[in-house]
């Protein structure tokens, strides 16, 4: 079986922006006008006339930021040093970097696997440009992988990992720039309006009809130099498993992958190169998931996969709570307040 395309290495035929293949003639205010993009920069949401989008994206944005190509979520400060806890995906970490395909973690209190290139976040006074700042990016555990899953063909299952953001900052340089050890002095620094990564519900389960708003960085620079919306329906699992028969007809990789309504869900819109990693949110601007994989032919049904937050809880539970208890202090204390 043939199996292709991540949103990181995902190749974009004749232009960037696609229309959105499921037009509505009842639509909605909070519906994309017909014939708009189903991708759309974040600057032209915030001088768009959607005030109940607007609202969204800005309770959102600050949670969003680069990890290499592509992007990493915020999920929670809900720990007990009011750090950062992000979710990104395996392939853009790239799944070769980690020592062990075997679940692991990182004691941040002694081990440094800490960087500064290519991760960043908004400014913490919500200015839309990331500018020339870089902030410390340390990975704290990933999950099993198959042995024989690449970058390209890893499933949504196990496309994701966890890791800390702390205050550590420092301009673009000279290559390499590494942090210090994670500092835990002060609560990470960021740009989050209503405080959507302290809420006492940081997450929700996603629900089928309502409406999700994905944020990630496109590696297409030029055209969203800070980012980029995609804003679209929530399936449900059958109207999920029907889209799979779809992509299969129209020969895009995407039908080949079986739809695991445990594991993900889809969001109809269309996903572009670099938003992996990126999260998904629902009107509350709870955080939903990440997006991890999409179709890409021009032809075909246009879809995100995105892997739910309650499913990634799950997994970090279950693992966690097989630590022995001498490793278990060494991760709480990053994840404390989702447990």
């Amino acid at each position: 079986m043939k199996i292709k395309t991540t949103l990181f290495i995902l190749s974009i035929a004749s232009g960037v922006l696609f229309q959105s293949c499921h037009k509505k003639s009842n639509q909605g205010p909070d519906d994309p006008p017909a014939g708009k993009p189903a991708v759309t920069r974040i600057e032209d949401v915030l001088n768009g006339k959607d005030q109940s989008l607007i609202n969204i994206l800005n309770k959102v944005r600050g949670s969003v930021g680069k990890r290499g190509p592509a992007s990493k979520t915020i999920w929670s400060r809900k720990n007990d040093y009011g750090v950062g806890l992000y979710i990104s995906a395996n392939h853009i970490y790239n799944i070769s970097g980690w020592s062990s395909r075997n679940a692991q973690f990182f004691n941040l209190f002694s081990e440094n696997p800490g960087i500064f290139e290519t991760s960043q976040i908004p400014p913490a006074n919500g200015n839309i440009a990331l500018g020339n700042t870089l902030i410390a990016d340390f990975p704290l555990m990933h999950f099993d992988i198959s042995p024989n899953a690449t970058n390209t063909t890893i499933l949504p299952s196990e496309d994701f990992y966890l890791g800390v953001i702390d205050n550590q900052r420092i301009e673009q340089g000279p290559l390499p720039q590494y942090p210090t050890l994670v500092q835990t002095a002060a609560p990470l620094q960021m740009y989050d309006a209503d405080n959507r990564t302290k809420a006492i519900q940081t997450w929700a389960t996603p629900v089928a009809g309502e409406k999700a708003i994905a944020v990630g960085y496109p590696q297409d620079n030029g055209n969203y130099p800070n980012g980029a919306v995609a804003y679209g329906k929530i399936l449900s699992d059958t109207e999920a498993a029907d889209i799979i028969q779809k992509l299969k007809a129209a020969g895009d990789a995407e039908g080949e992958v079986p739809y695991n309504p445990a594991v993900e869900f889809f969001v109809e819109a269309q996903g572009i190169a670099g938003m992996s990693g990126g999260g998904a949110f629902n009107s509350e601007g709870q955080l939903l998931g990440i997006m991890v994989r999409a179709s890409d032919k021009e032809k075909a049904p246009k879809i995100i996969r995105v892997v739910k937050v309650v499913y990634i809880k799950s997994r970090m539970v279950e693992f966690y709570n097989g630590l022995p208890e001498t490793s278990k202090s060494k991760v709480k204390p990053f994840i404390s307040g989702e447990l």
